[in-house]
C-alpha cells in the first residue's frame, strides 16, 4: 500500500510525462519533422484508447462472472479490424473528403449535411457518453482507494474525481481543441495516448506474471485451477455472442474518442494496414 501523498506525487509526475510528451509531438510536428510521430506504429498503438478502465476492472469481472463471454468485447473490434480494406479504409476517405471532425458529422453529411441531425446525433452521444464518463471517474476513484494506505472513508472521491476531470479538461483544451480543421492532426494527443498504450500493455503484462505465478502458483496450477472452476466450461449462447460481437463493432466504429482517432487523426490510410494486424 502506498501512502496517499506519495500516489498523487505518482499520479501527477504520469500526467506531467504526458503533457511532455504531447508538447514535444506538437512542436515536432509544428517544425514539420513529423518523421516516426506519424508512424503506423503510434497509430495502431493510438487505437487502444477503445480499452479503458472498462479493460482493467469491468473486463475482469465479466471474465469472472462470464468466463469466455467476455471474449466478445474483443472479437468485435478484431473483426473490424480485418475488415479495414472495405470499411475502415472508405470511412477514412469520406472524412478527409467532406472535412468530418466527429460521427456526428459524418451521420449528417450522409443525409445532405442536415444540421438538424447532426445535433440531434450530437446530443445522443452526450446522453450516451455522460454515464459512460462518470464510470471512468468512479474508476480512477476506486484506484486511488485500492492503491491508497488511506483508511476507508478518508480520501473524498467527489474531489477526486473532480480534480481529475479538471485534468483531462485542461489536457483537452490545450492539446485538442486549438484546431478543429480535418486537415490539422493533433499530434500531441496521438503520441500521448500512444505512450500511454505502451504503459497500459505493460502494467497488463505485470499483473497477469504476478497472478500466475504468484497467486496461481505457476503456468501448471493456474490451468488446473481454472479446469476445475466454472469458468472453464463452455456455456456458449450463439445468439447472445453474436449481439455481443456485434454491438463491440459498433461500439469500435461509432464511439466518438475512437472515430476521432480511427478516422480523423488517420494521416495515411496505409496505417491501417499495419493496424489490421498489429492492433488485434
Amino acid at each position: 500500500m502506498l501512502s496517499f501523498n506519495l500516489l498523487i506525487t505518482i499520479c501527477l509526475s504520469y500526467v506531467a510525462m504526458l503533457f511532455a510528451v504531447a508538447f514535444w509531438a506538437d512542436k515536432r510536428a509544428e517544425r514539420g519533422r513529423v518523421g516516426w510521430v506519424r508512424a503506423p506504429l503510434v497509430y495502431t498503438l493510438s487505437l487502444s484508447i477503445y480499452c479503458t478502465a472498462w479493460t482493467f476492472y469491468g473486463a475482469v469481472g465479466y471474465a469472472a462472472r462470464s468466463g469466455l463471454e467476455f471474449v466478445t468485447i474483443y472479437l468485435g473490434p478484431t473483426l473490424v479490424m480485418l475488415a479495414w480494406w472495405a470499411l475502415l479504409r472508405r470511412l477514412v476517405r469520406i472524412g478527409r473528403t467532406e472535412r468530418i471532425t466527429s460521427i456526428a458529422d459524418l451521420i449528417s453529411s450522409r443525409f445532405g449535411k442536415s444540421n438538424l441531425l447532426g445535433v440531434l446525433v450530437t446530443v445522443l452521444a452526450v446522453i450516451g457518453t455522460t454515464p459512460y464518463i462518470a464510470l471512468q471517474l468512479q474508476s480512477v476513484t476506486l484506484s486511488f482507494e485500492v492503491f491508497s494506505a488511506a483508511e476507508a472513508g478518508q480520501i473524498d472521491g467527489d474531489n477526486t474525481a473532480l480534480l481529475v476531470a479538471a485534468g483531462l479538461a485542461v489536457f483537452t483544451i490545450i492539446f485538442g481543441t486549438r484546431n478543429l480543421d480535418v486537415n490539422e492532426r493533433h499530434h500531441g494527443v496521438v503520441m500521448a495516448i500512444a505512450v500511454e498504450a505502451v504503459v497500459k500493455l505493460v502494467a497488463l503484462l505485470a499483473v497477469g506474471i504476478f497472478v500466475v505465478f504468484t497467486v496461481g502458483g505457476g503456468v501448471g496450477e493456474t490451468m488446473a485451477r481454472i479446469e476445475a472452476s466454472p469458468i472453464a466450461e463452455w456455456n456458449l449462447r450463439p445468439d447472445r455472442w453474436v449481439t455481443l460481437v456485434f454491438l463491440s463493432a459498433v461500439a469500435f466504429i461509432c464511439l466518438p474518442r475512437m472515430f476521432q482517432v480511427m478516422v480523423v487523426e488517420n494521416s495515411d490510410e496505409r496505417h491501417l494496414a499495419t493496424a489490421a494486424w498489429a492492433f488485434p
